[in-house]
């Protein structure tokens, strides 16, 4: 477990491979209208739970596409669509090296090494001439270690299931066991998490 300013963590909105099943990776797919709607479900959030606390917020976004949509889409949304931030490529998705734009189910029909992966966090990271899992654990410590002042961190589904894993000290298979949706934001601060969803309107 790190030491570590306040945390808030987007996964980008649905894109068209994720509704597919096919595996993104590095590469880079656009965002589905529900997709869209998400990234604008995280401004409402941003504007009505974390910007109020944190006006002055650092923002750190992966250099994909489907991040830097996401985050415009956001920030439009929370009404700053001005807000500074920065591209952060620590934060972009983990590399599928050569499943990357192939389908899951054709990949796990197929090949007997995707077989014998138990959840999709280690099918990401067992491609072959892609990155493994010490590989991604290398890129995010230092993200982590160099965090100073409240950040948001807009990024990727297998990405913030190992940042959120080390900011809360779980083990390896623990953090494969947690969620990752889409449409919410991950609040961690002092080693705990919680899940801000948007506020229901009367």
């Amino acid at each position: 477990m790190f030491d570590h300013p306040p945390l808030y963590i987007l996964r980008h909105g649905e894109t068209e491979w994720n509704r597919e099943a096919r595996c993104q990776g590095s590469l880079d797919a656009p965002l589905t209208e529900l997709g869209q709607q998400q990234a604008a479900a995280q401004g409402m959030i941003l504007r009505e739970q974390v910007l109020p606390r944190f006006p002055g917020i650092d923002v750190a976004v992966s250099p994909l596409g489907r991040t830097r949509k996401t985050w415009a889409l956001a920030a439009g949304a929370a009404g700053h669509a001005d807000l500074p931030h920065r591209i952060e490529p620590r934060l972009a998705e983990v590399h599928m090296g050569v499943w990357q734009g192939r389908l899951r189910a054709d990949i796990l029909a197929l090949d007997a090494l995707a077989q014998s992966m138990p959840n999709v966090f280690e099918l990401s990271l067992a491609a072959p001439a892609g990155e493994d899992f010490e590989a991604l654990h290398a890129r995010l410590v230092p993200f982590i270690q160099g965090l100073t002042r409240p950040t948001i961190c807009v990024t990727h589904g297998i990405t913030s299931l190992m940042l959120r894993g080390l900011l809360r000290g779980l083990d390896r298979s623990d953090m494969a066991a947690q969620g990752h949706d889409q449409g919410v934001i991950y609040a961690l601060a002092d080693g705990k998490e919680r899940i801000l969803r948007p506020v229901m309107q009367d």
